[in-house]
C-alpha cells in the first residue's frame, strides 16, 4: 500500500497596546498607519520606522502575523499558516537594511530532507539540497536522468535570477513590462512558457515531472497552467533549501514585532478598523470600531486588497468578479498521543491524477475526493512543539476557492474532508491516527474569509496568471486615494513569505520617493 513512511486591524479604545505611543497624531514628524500584522505589514513597518517615519499597526486580533499564527490546545503547538522557510536571503536583507542581524532574532535551522514526496504508485522521492544525493534518487525513478537534471537546474537558476532581478522593482507604469528584455532572448521568451512543457525536455518520468512542478501550488496555481518562470521554486528549494525558526513560523512574526518595537512602531492589538474614510484624492482618516478616529499622513492596508476596496472604502473593485483567485485549502491540526517517526518534517502524497484532480480545484470548482495531501510533523526538528511522547501534524489539504454561483457549504462539506482525510492518512502509514487523537482543529474556506477577508475564501490571494503578474497586478498604491498603499499577497511581487517580505520592501520604496519623512 501507498504510505508517506517507506516501509509502512485595529486599535479601537481598550486595545492592547504594545511598543511606543499608540497616536500617531502625537509628535512631529511623517505619520504612518499600517492596517494589519500580517507579515508584509510588519516588515513595512519596520522599514518605514527605520527611514524616520512614525508608525503605528494597528490589527484586530491578539497577536501579529495574520495568517502565520499559532494555536496552542493540550499542549500542543501548531504553526496556523506557511509551514517553511525558503529564500532565507530576503530575511536576513531585511533584519541587515536596518542595521540588524537576522541571528539576533530567529534561529532557523535547515531540513534536510527538504521533503518526501510519496506517489501514488507507492513509490517516494527524497527531494535534498544535497545534490549527489538528489541526482541519486531521481535517478532511481529514471535511470539516466543526472546529466538532464543538472541542465535543468542550470536552466532554472538563470530564470531564478534573471526572473528575480525583474519582479524586484516596482512595476506601477506600464513600461515596466516592456523591461521583459532584461530577461534577455533565450530567458525572456522561456519565462513565459509553459511550465509542463519545459519539464518535459528534461525528464520522461510523470513522477519526476510532478516533483518538479507541483511547486507552483504554493502560489495557489495549477501546475499544469503555470508560466516556465515558475520552475524556479523547484531551484529555490534545490539551491537554498527548506528551513523552519525553532519556536515555530510564528517566531517570524514575534522577531518582526520585537524589532519594530526597538524602532519606535507602536502595536495595538484586539480591535477592528471598520473603514477607511476619505475626502478628495486622500484617506482622512482610520475609523475604529467604537468610533474612534486615527490620522495619519500615510495609510498601508496589509489587510488582502480585494477586501480593502470591498469592506473597508466601501467601493469594490470593478475587476472584482474578473479577477482570478487563488485556490484554497481545508487545515487539519491534529494532536496525538503517539509519535509516527518515519515521518519527515514535511510529506507530501500526490494524487492518482494530478491533472484531472487539479481540474477539478481550479476549473470545476469542487471538492476531489482524494487531493493531494501535505503533511507537516514540526516535532522532527523542533520536539517543543508536542508533550513528550506525542505528535503535532498539520495536514493541508488543497480546495477550491468559491464559485459564487455554486457555493460549497463548508459546513456541511469540511467535516466530510476531516473523514475522508484520517482515512487516507491511516492507509498513507499512520496507523490508528483517528483513535490517538487528543485535540484538533479544522479551518475551510469560510474560515479564510471571516478571519482574514478573503473574498473568495481563497487561501493564497489573487492568482499568478499571466494576466495577474507585474503591471497586471494590482499596484501597491490606489489610483484616486494617493495616500493609500498595499502591501501582502494579492499586491505586486505577489505571495509566499519571500514575495511578500519583497513587496514590502517595494511599498516602503514608493512611499519614499513620493512622501518623504519630513
Amino acid at each position: 500500500m501507498t504510505s508517506l513512511i517507506p516501509g509502512v486591524a485595529a486599535g479601537a479604545t481598550g486595545g492592547n497596546v504594545h511598543g511606543a505611543d499608540a497616536e500617531p497624531g502625537a509628535g512631529a514628524g511623517t505619520r504612518a498607519i499600517v492596517v494589519g500584522a500580517g507579515l508584509g505589514g510588519l516588515a513595512t513597518a519596520v522599514r518605514l520606522a527605520h527611514a524616520g517615519y512614525r508608525v503605528t499597526v494597528l490589527e484586530r486580533h491578539e497577536v501579529p502575523g495574520g495568517r502565520a499564527g499559532v494555536w496552542q490546545s493540550e499542549g500542543f503547538t501548531f504553526d496556523t499558516g506557511p509551514s517553511m522557510v525558503m529564500m532565507t536571503a530576503c530575511w536576513q536583507q531585511l533584519f541587515r537594511d536596518v542595521g540588524r542581524r537576522l541571528e539576533d532574532y530567529l534561529t532557523l535551522v535547515p531540513c534536510d530532507p527538504n521533503y518526501r514526496l510519496t506517489f501514488d504508485d507507492g513509490t517516494t522521492l527524497e527531494m535534498t539540497t544535497r545534490l549527489d544525493q538528489l541526482l541519486a534518487n531521481l535517478e532511481a525513478i529514471e535511470p539516466g536522468c543526472g546529466p538532464r537534471a543538472l541542465a535543468y537546474l542550470a536552466h532554472t537558476g538563470e530564470l531564478y535570477r534573471r526572473g528575480m532581478a525583474f519582479i524586484g522593482r516596482n512595476m506601477h507604469r506600464p513600461s515596466s513590462m516592456l523591461e521583459m528584455g532584461s530577461l534577455g532572448m533565450k530567458y525572456g521568451p522561456a519565462a513565459l512558457g509553459d511550465l509542463q512543457r519545459l519539464v518535459r525536455r528534461y525528464f520522461a518520468d510523470r513522477r519526476l515531472q510532478q516533483a518538479l512542478t507541483f511547486q507552483s501550488l504554493y502560489l495557489g496555481l495549477s501546475p499544469y497552467e503555470s508560466l516556465a518562470v515558475y520552475g524556479l521554486l523547484s531551484y529555490t528549494e534545490i539551491a537554498g533549501g527548506v528551513h523552519y525558526p525553532m519556536g515555530g513560523m510564528h517566531q517570524l512574526a514575534r522577531a518582526l514585532e520585537r524589532l519594530g518595537t526597538e524602532l519606535g512602531v507602536a502595536f495595538t492589538y484586539g480591535a477592528t478598523v471598520t473603514r477607511l474614510v476619505t475626502a478628495g484624492d486622500r484617506v482622512a482618516h482610520v475609523e475604529l470600531e467604537g468610533g474612534r478616529h486615527l490620522t495619519a499622513d500615510v495609510i498601508v492596508a496589509n489587510a488582502d486588497l480585494p477586501y480593502v476596496h470591498a469592506a473597508l472604502l466601501g467601493e469594490p473593485h470593478p475587476r472584482t468578479d474578473r479577477w482570478a483567485y487563488s485556490c484554497s485549502v481545508v487545515l487539519l491540526y491534529l494532536g496525538v498521543n503517539r509519535t509516527y517517526p518515519g515521518l519527515l518534517h514535511h510529506n507530501l502524497a500526490v494524487s492518482a491524477d494530478l491533472e484531472a484532480t487539479c481540474r477539478q480545484l481550479f476549473h470545476d470548482r469542487t471538492m476531489p475526493d482524494a487531493p493531494p495531501l501535505y503533511v507537516v510533523a514540526s516535532t522532527r526538528t523542533d520536539p517543543s512543539q508536542a508533550p513528550p511522547g506525542c505528535e503535532n501534524i498539520f495536514v493541508l489539504v488543497l480546495a477550491p476557492s468559491q464559485d459564487p454561483a455554486r457555493p460549497i457549504d463548508w459546513a456541511v462539506e469540511g467535516p466530510k474532508v476531516e473523514a475522508r482525510t484520517l482515512e487516507r492518512l491511516e492507509g498513507l502509514g499512520l496507523p490508528g491516527l483517528r483513535e490517538h487523537i487528543v485535540t484538533r482543529r479544522r479551518v475551510t474556506p469560510d474560515d479564510f474569509t471571516a478571519r482574514y477577508g478573503n473574498l473568495r475564501g481563497e487561501a493564497f490571494g489573487l492568482s499568478h496568471n499571466l494576466r495577474q503578474v507585474g503591471y497586471f497586478r494590482p499596484h501597491n498604491r490606489h489610483d484616486r486615494y494617493r495616500n493609500l498603499y498595499f502591501v501582502g499577497q494579492s499586491t505586486h511581487p505577489g505571495c509566499g513569505l519571500p514575495m511578500v517580505l519583497m513587496s514590502a520592501d517595494l511599498v516602503t520604496q514608493r512611499i519614499r520617493d513620493e512622501r518623504p519623512a519630513r
